[in-house]
């Protein structure tokens, strides 16, 4: 499994869009990528299983070579559509149909199971649904929504082989609520602001927001998609200049927080669109609003935090600020985020934690912001406090984890307890 993983990984990367180079070379890149995908090599090596070894020459049955050509036939489509997507183009009717011809002749599942070995083809037909360059054409939204509802189904069916109680969802009724997912998503951009909650009420007669919302909840492909719908949005530099977007970017955020409750396979995106959001910037806002969108992304962060992501986000606001300075995250931004991460963090501490806390704690922003009169007294002292604490668990444990740990303990203690506050 795990080289499967990181097949896919490495095959995502390679396919992935660039910006960079001429259109030969970016060809030749997917090309590479493609060469060692079993989608090519799979038709390289398809033989007759019940020819004779001894004599190849021998004709082969025209049902079995019906079969072969169909599977050909689905391999060379997915190929295609993973090339064209990767260049940039924009998936058509044409290509969805020519996956989708597979059925006429075989199975369905066979085109999910493909599907879901190739993640690169899910994430390209969510952002054509989703996205905000998103198909106009509703017969090509159809397909593109079936062939997402067929890997759903695929996906369901591989976990129902290892645990029971897991149903697989019938494909023609999850289609409907994909395409109704996206239509949702582009009805809400329209929007000033829309009503995210937590609950699972649906119907016709509640607002967009609330529908969404129960969606994300309930379907775990919706929640992706209104992930990818969101970060293209939130990544338009237009978008902050718009004006709903002192209203509208709240709403995002609370949606994005409620699919991390419910989906904690998204919220390494929910951590990466909350720092999109971060970077923002109107002088045409006032200050107090855009300082309240901010602490809202931070609240978000220390959600994620709480969820198991403590030392990604630790990492990311570290390198925001080294990258970006204190443009992004003024003082005051620094003290509240700092004031919740002390409310959320309990004793006994890991070595990987405790490093990167304390290696944030002694960043120049950091010291600058945490010294200062604004911030409370009392928070410092709570910052040696958890530094004692941290110390005398560490000398109970082994002699490794203190070894590793010491050094940056003593370095945060020589910061924060010669008790000179910066004016």
């Amino acid at each position: 499994q795990k080289w499967e993983r990181l097949r896919e990984e490495l095959e995502e990367e390679m396919m992935k869009p660039v910006s960079t180079g001429t259109t030969f070379q970016r060809k030749r890149r997917i090309d590479v990528a493609l060469a060692m995908s079993d989608l090519v090599q799979r038709q390289r090596r398809r033989i007759d299983p019940t020819s004779d070894e001894a004599d190849h020459r021998l004709p082969v049955s025209s049902n079995i070579a019906s079969k072969n050509n169909l599977a050909d036939a689905l391999d060379s489509a997915i190929v295609v559509m993973l090339t064209k997507s990767s260049l940039g183009n924009q998936v058509d009717k044409d290509m969805a149909e020519n996956i989708l011809k597979f059925a006429y002749g075989g199975s369905t599942e066979r085109i999910g199971d493909l599907l879901i070995k190739h993640p690169f083809t899910i994430t390209t037909l969510l952002h054509n649904l989703f996205g905000t360059k998103r198909i106009r054409q509703l017969e090509t939204r159809l397909k593109c929504a079936r062939l997402i509802a067929l890997a759903v189904a695929a996906s369901e069916r591989a976990a129902r082989s290892q645990q029971e109680g897991i149903t697989v969802s019938n494909e023609d009724s999850l289609s409907q609520i994909v395409l109704k997912g996206s239509q949702l998503c582009e009805q809400v951009e329209n929007m000033v602001s829309f009503t995210a909650i937590d609950s699972v009420e649906e119907g016709q007669d509640t607002s967009a927001g609330r529908q969404l919302s129960a969606m994300c909840i309930k379907y775990p492909v919706i929640a992706q998609g209104a992930l990818i719908w969101a970060k293209e949005l939130a990544s338009n530099p237009d978008f902050v200049t718009t004006a709903a977007y002192p209203t509208l970017a709240p709403c995002i955020l609370c949606l994005v927080r409620i699919i991390s409750l419910h989906h904690p396979l998204a919220r390494p995106a929910a951590l990466e669109l909350s720092l999109i959001f971060i970077g923002h910037s109107n002088s045409d806002i006032s200050h107090q609003k855009m300082e309240s969108i901010k602490e809202q992304c931070l609240r978000l962060m220390l959600l994620l935090s709480a969820q198991g992501l403590c030392i990604e986000v630790i990492s990311a606001v570290k390198d925001k600020l080294r990258k970006n300075g204190s443009s992004e995250l003024d003082s005051a931004l620094i003290r509240y985020f700092v004031s919740g991460l002390l409310d959320t963090v309990q004793t006994p501490l890991t070595v990987p934690f405790c490093n990167s806390f304390c290696e944030l704690l002694v960043e120049r922003q950091f010291v600058d912001a945490l010294k200062s009169q604004h911030f409370e007294n009392g928070r410092r002292a709570q910052i040696i406090q958890l530094i004692n604490q941290v110390e005398t668990d560490g000398k109970r444990s082994d002699e490794r984890f203190w070894t590793n740990v010491r050094p940056m303990l003593t370095a945060v203690k020589s910061v924060y307890s010669a008790g000179v506050v910066l004016h």
